[in-house]
């Protein structure tokens, strides 16, 4: 059984350790309760610049920037990344190295430091990053989203060209300050790593104290849009989604379950069904993406556009055969002679949650 250890200090901050007995690094990930649901209209992209501007290695100065030498030289390594809900820093290193790693993270995080010079060189990268990926079939995933959610959820993490060129100092330097707090910072220490570990928690960020949250609640809202992306291509990549659970929702595991059998894969119903069965489509697939406070499931397909309404048709059957005859009842069985295996214990092949047995 693997045991972790829990916890939070006095001023708000959550800490989780995970010993991993036989591995040689540990891995150190502090999550910042912030990201694109903290963004309004005016703002969207503000998340993933603060990102660059203070998780960059580049932009450190002074005595963060002289740690972080030391550390790299010792083999340390450093990464980023902003989502719809958290940012996160991780940092991997040697055993032996941790206490001057949490050392760094704690100056990192409890003194901010954003500059002109820092700003402007990150803007540069990011609304370059921008137009990359905009041009890029990936991007378009970003469009399931914006199709099913309002703002902010239905914002995108890099935001947009105008606003990214128009977010000055001042609005970075306060954003920095509302994002790095105790009450919004969860650290992971994974590795060769053991409770002891809390020892260091408690001496680098016990005594960090910041001004309560004040911020206001905004609910998930699904405003369902139809969003297409002109194209003089006679091929169409047409996507579909549908609301889901939330991260710590009890039906997110059987949604998973059905997100793979949907899609997941070339023996999916979808690749069967409309590749192998009736020739439609070159690629189909399906899966889900969940969130602490929403989900949703989507599905892809590849086709000529004039095949599109007949697969969009036969989709649709499937689903609700689906929604009819769940998987565990028609799933085909094989002569008793050829199994190779008992038959599955696993209690969640018995059934399927009723939210999804009346869903689209």
């Amino acid at each position: 059984m693997e045991l972790y250890t829990t916890g939070y200090l006095d001023n708000g901050l959550g800490f989780l350790i995970a010993p991993r007995p036989g591995a040689h690094l540990i891995h150190l990930a502090a999550y910042l309760d912030h990201g694109v649901k903290d963004e309004d209209e005016a703002e969207n992209g503000i998340s993933h610049l603060l990102e660059h501007l203070l998780f960059n290695p580049n932009n450190l100065t002074g005595t963060q920037g002289k740690q972080w030498e030391a550390l790299a030289k010792s083999g340390a390594r450093m990464e980023a990344w902003t989502g719809k809900e958290h940012t996160r820093l991780g940092l991997s290193c040697l055993p032996r190295d941790l206490p001057k790693v949490m050392a760094f993270v704690a100056d990192v995080l409890r003194n901010p430091k954003v500059t002109k010079q820092a700003l402007e060189h990150e803007r540069k990268i990011v609304l370059d990053e921008i137009h990359r990926k905009r041009h890029r079939p990936e991007f378009l995933w970003t469009l399931v989203e914006e199709a099913l959610y309002a703002p902010p959820y239905g914002m995108s993490i890099l935001g947009s060209p105008d606003i990214v060129s128009g977010l000055n100092l001042k609005q970075m330097k306060q954003r920095a300050l509302d994002a790095c707090t105790p009450e919004r910072t969860r650290l992971v220490i994974a590795g060769k790593v053991d409770s002891a570990a809390v020892r260091l928690i408690e001496e680098h960020f016990e005594d960090w104290y910041a001004a309560p949250l004040h911020h206001e609640y905004r609910p998930v809202e699904i405003v369902p849009r139809l969003i297409g992306v002109p194209s003089r291509s006679e091929r169409v990549t047409l996507y579909l989604s549908f609301p889901g659970p939330a991260l710590g929702d009890p039906d997110r595991p059987a949604t998973e379950v059905f997100a793979a059998l949907l899609g997941g894969g070339l023996r999916s119903r979808m690749f069967q069904r409309l590749r192998e069965e009736h020739q439609l489509v070159y690629a189909a697939q399906g899966g889900s993406s969940h969130w602490r406070r929403s989900g949703y499931l989507f599905m892809a397909m590849d086709l000529a556009r004039e095949r599109v309404q007949e697969a969009f048709g036969r989709l649709t059957e499937l689903m609700q055969e689906l929604q009819t005859a769940p998987p565990a009842t028609t799933r085909p069985t094989r002569p008793a002679s050829r199994l190779r295996c008992g038959p599955c214990r696993n209690p969640r092949g018995r059934g399927w949650p009723p939210s999804w047995r009346s869903t689209g």
